[in-house]
């Protein structure tokens, strides 16, 4: 009984908190930079409910990404402009940028989940 009850409230508490689309290494966050994914998100991230900021450098990989960041940083400028714009509209991510000691042009990427919150991946691999 007391088994059915655990597994009951694990799958419950898996299913309401839905999870936030995280990358884990920097080959994802590069690779995502001008993706549908990323115009979609950055269309959506002023309306944020929350915010955080991510380092690159903390992230797998990050020793070896400079020069690939740095050309899709190139290549996709258009969509990071299109990303800072719309980061500058939201206090929210404001507010967590100018904490993490950033400025809206070192975030390259981000992810949203369902209900808002927000994770800005910056660059300070630099």
């Amino acid at each position: 009984m007391k088994l059915k009850l655990a597994a009951t409230l694990a799958v419950l508490t898996l299913t309401t908190a839905p999870a936030l689309a995280q990358f884990t290494d920097v080959n994802a966050v590069i690779q995502s930079i001008g993706s549908s994914q990323f115009t979609k998100a950055a269309g959506k991230v002023d309306g944020a409910s929350s915010a955080r900021v991510e380092k690159l450098s903390t992230l797998l990989g990050a020793s070896t990404a400079g020069q690939r960041l740095i050309r899709a940083e190139t290549i996709y400028e258009r969509d990071l402009d299109f990303l800072h714009g719309n980061l500058q509209m939201s206090p929210i991510a404001m507010q967590a940028i100018r904490a993490s000691g950033f400025d809206v042009n070192s975030i390259v990427a981000l992810s949203l989940d369902g209900e808002g919150s927000a994770i800005l991946y910056a660059d300070d691999l630099k």
